[in-house]
């Protein structure tokens, strides 16, 4: 098994976390619930054990966006920062292949 470090097992967890919420839980305006119906179509075409592989991969960006940020952030990183970086960083209209949007 390959060693993380605590702040990178964390990270999975917060990622793993937000798209659950933001599956089963969207705020009530259209997006939201487009972005929930897309995660739930990922679902049922990985299976919860491969997009959760997905996810988990993108710790790195995710931990390297909130280094970026992390001293003139507001708000929380579980709560706030993840999923707002999952919202603005993930492409799901490939329920098979879910990915990163190219930043530059």
């Amino acid at each position: 098994m390959t060693q993380c470090s605590e702040s990178s097992l964390e990270t999975a967890a917060c990622l793993w976390e937000a798209i659950l919420a933001l599956r089963d839980r969207p705020v009530t305006d259209p997006d939201s619930i487009g972005l929930a119906l897309c995660i739930a179509k990922s679902f049922e075409a990985l299976g919860t054990a491969a997009l959760r592989l997905t996810v988990v991969g993108w710790t790195d960006a995710v931990q390297a966006a909130w280094r970026d940020v992390e001293n003139d952030y507001p708000l929380c990183f579980d709560w706030d920062f993840v999923p707002a970086w999952i919202i603005d960083h993930v492409d799901w209209s490939e329920p098979h292949h879910p990915r990163l949007i190219a930043t530059g």
